[in-house]
Formats: C-alpha cells, sequence, structure tokens
C-alpha cells in the first residue's frame, strides 16, 4: 500500500511539474489558469440572425456576441435623439424590441452570452466632431439631453433585462460628459439596476477618458474601447507591436488596483492596412482608400501580440472584438481594407488565440 501512495505522490508531482512547465512555456503563470478560461471571448456582429448564421462564430471559439442597438442625434450640441428610425409610435416601439429580443434569442439557443452595447450616431457632426464632443450648449439643452439619454438607455436595459442578457453598457465613448459630469452617470447606473440584474459597465475612449471617470466602482468592469496606437511604422512585426502595448500596462494596471475591477475591451479592431497599428481608430474612408496598402499581415500581426501580451494579464476580463457580420459572404472580405477579420488570416489568429 505504502509504494502504491508513494507512486501515486511521484505521479501527482510529476504531472504538476509539467503542467508549470507548459504555462511558462506559454508564458503563463498558474495563476493565470483559470483566469484565462474565463475571460470573456467576444465579437461585434452586424446583420440578420437566423438558426444557422451564428454556428460559424462558435467555430473561431467566440462565446460573447455584442449588439449595438443606435440612437441618432445630428450634432454634438443637439438636445434630441431619436431610437425608433423617426417614428414614435407604440407600433414602433414594439417592432424595434421584438428585432432585438429576438436577436437575443437566436445568440442565447446558439450558446453565446450577450453584450447589449447602446451607442450614439452623430448624422451631420460638426468638422472634425465625434460622440466624444457630445456636451449641453445650456441648461435647458442638458436638461432635455438627459431625459432622452436616459429614455434610450433605460428602454435597452429593461430589454437586457428580459432577455437575460449577462451584461449591458450605459454608454459608449461620451468623454466629455463623463469626465465634467459625473453626478449624472452614478445616478443612471442606479437607474439601469434597478431594472437590471446583470453585470454593468461603461465603454470609456482610450485616450483621456478611461483614465479620468471617477464611477468605475459603480460598476463591474472598466470598459475601454482599445484602439491604442502601438507603433510608429506600417509593416510592423509581432515583436514590435508587442513592444507598442507595454507603455499602456502601468495605468491600465494603476486604475484597475485603484477601483479593484478588471479591464475590460469592450470594443477594439484593426484595419487590414499597412498602417492599422499606427492609429487603430481611423475609419476607412472608401473614397480615399487608394491612400491604404491593403495589408493582411499587419492585421494579423496586431491580433496575435494581442494575444502575446494583453491576454494574458490577471487584471484582464477579455475583449470584445470589431467588427464581423452574420450574413459576410467570402467574395465580399477578401478585397476590402476595412476591420473586419472574416476571409483574412486575422480570423485564424483570434480562433487561436480564443482557443487558448
Amino acid at each position: 500500500m505504502n509504494n502504491i501512495r508513494s507512486w501515486c505522490f511521484a505521479s501527482f508531482i510529476l504531472s504538476s511539474f509539467l503542467l508549470l512547465s507548459a504555462l511558462s512555456y506559454c508564458g503563463l503563470s498558474a495563476n493565470d489558469l483559470n483566469s484565462v478560461e474565463e475571460k470573456q471571448r467576444g465579437a461585434h456582429v452586424f446583420g440578420r440572425f437566423d438558426s444557422t448564421n451564428l454556428k460559424p462564430f462558435v467555430g473561431n471559439n467566440i462565446e460573447w456576441i455584442t449588439l449595438v442597438p443606435y440612437a441618432g442625434q445630428k450634432d454634438i450640441d443637439s438636445e434630441s435623439m431619436n431610437y425608433n428610425r423617426g417614428r414614435n409610435d407604440s407600433l414602433a416601439r414594439v417592432r424595434r424590441d421584438s428585432i432585438w429580443k429576438r436577436k437575443i434569442d437566436f445568440a442565447h439557443a446558439e450558446g453565446f452570452k450577450v453584450f447589449l452595447k447602446p451607442h450614439i450616431w452623430l448624422s451631420s457632426p460638426s468638422d472634425g466632431k465625434w460622440r466624444s464632443d457630445i456636451f449641453p450648449t445650456s441648461e435647458t439643452n442638458w436638461k432635455l439631453w438627459q431625459k432622452k439619454y436616459r429614455e434610450f438607455i433605460l428602454i435597452y436595459a429593461k430589454i437586457a433585462q428580459e432577455s437575460q442578457v449577462e451584461m449591458f453598457c450605459v454608454g459608449t465613448e461620451l468623454s466629455r460628459l463623463t469626465v465634467e459630469k459625473p453626478e449624472f452617470w452614478q445616478e443612471l447606473i442606479t437607474e439601469v439596476r434597478s431594472v437590471y440584474a446583470g453585470k454593468i459597465t461603461y465603454a470609456a475612449n482610450w485616450h483621456d477618458e478611461f483614465e479620468k471617470i471617477t464611477f468605475w466602482n459603480e460598476l463591474d468592469y472598466i470598459g475601454i474601447q482599445a484602439y491604442f496606437p502601438l507603433v510608429d511604422n506600417e509593416f510592423p512585426t509581432v515583436k514590435e507591436i508587442s513592444k507598442g502595448w507595454k507603455k499602456y500596462f502601468p495605468m491600465m494596471e494603476s486604475i484597475h488596483e485603484k477601483y479593484n475591477r478588471e479591464i475590460l475591451f469592450t470594443e477594439m479592431g484593426y484595419k487590414s492596412t499597412a498602417d492599422s497599428a499606427i492609429d487603430p481608430w481611423a475609419w476607412i474612408d472608401y473614397g480615399d482608400k487608394q491612400d491604404k496598402t491593403l495589408s493582411y499581415e499587419t492585421q494579423a500581426n496586431c491580433y496575435e501580440a494581442f494575444f502575446k501580451t494583453v491576454w494574458k494579464k490577471n487584471w484582464f476580463a477579455g475583449v470584445h472584438i470589431w467588427q464581423m457580420r452574420s450574413d459576410y459572404r467570402e467574395h465580399g472580405g477578401k478585397e476590402h481594407l476595412d476591420f473586419t477579420p472574416q476571409g483574412k488570416v486575422a480570423l485564424e489568429v483570434i480562433g487561436a488565440g480564443f482557443g487558448n
């Protein structure tokens, strides 16, 4: 019996040694093992959902579907917004609600968790302005805007609760408002929690917002729209991009420790262009696309560097990639310079990274 016990103990020690050696080879510690398994593996998915077109995402180890309802407002100083496609009658509201509930049901039926993430879209912004610049021009303007925004967010918070959505976002990239009017957000978060029982976050801009927000302790995650510039050169290597991530770690680690919340990349994506790691946030203007150099390799390198650096951090909760389509067709993606990894080598990198 003693010999058997000795053999079992020796086998346990050997197995533990082999496991720790394997983790060390992959750049992980024993403490990283559970955290990696629990990280959110998500993607923003647009297009119609049916019983078959979400299945390819399972094959790429995606476990979360991120859905984006939009509200439209004209410019940064508009006091109103529309979230019923131009209509405010009860039929339009019922139709809107049913569309989102149906999408959520399809995602859940395929085994995905759902992140509901409302955005504001500016239809006619002033030159160089975007939603991060939204700010009231008067107290009257502010009262009208916040009333509309509360209505918008609470509509989808209630849908999230009714459909048992796993995570909800109270706002996206509204930098001036979050930094200068924190009381509004604290009140809104309380209101959302009164109607929704799941996890809550806010999607802060990577620059000049996430590090200045003071209400992270009211939320479940520190959400970052992670379009950090990582290099200064085109066609960067994985090593160069990985080095670029390191300068942002001290700030993220500091915020994590200050508020005792994990950091979640509520959005991250890269174009298939040679300069995609220089200015990841820049949108593709197809009227001017001759100025962009196609590079599937650079896009893939960006994702590989992410998985080699950020992904394994203990304070990191996961990522929701921008963007993919449920109705993607192979012939339409290969020539695109835009953010989709579908039909490109980047998708293989994502699938492998999420599989670890």
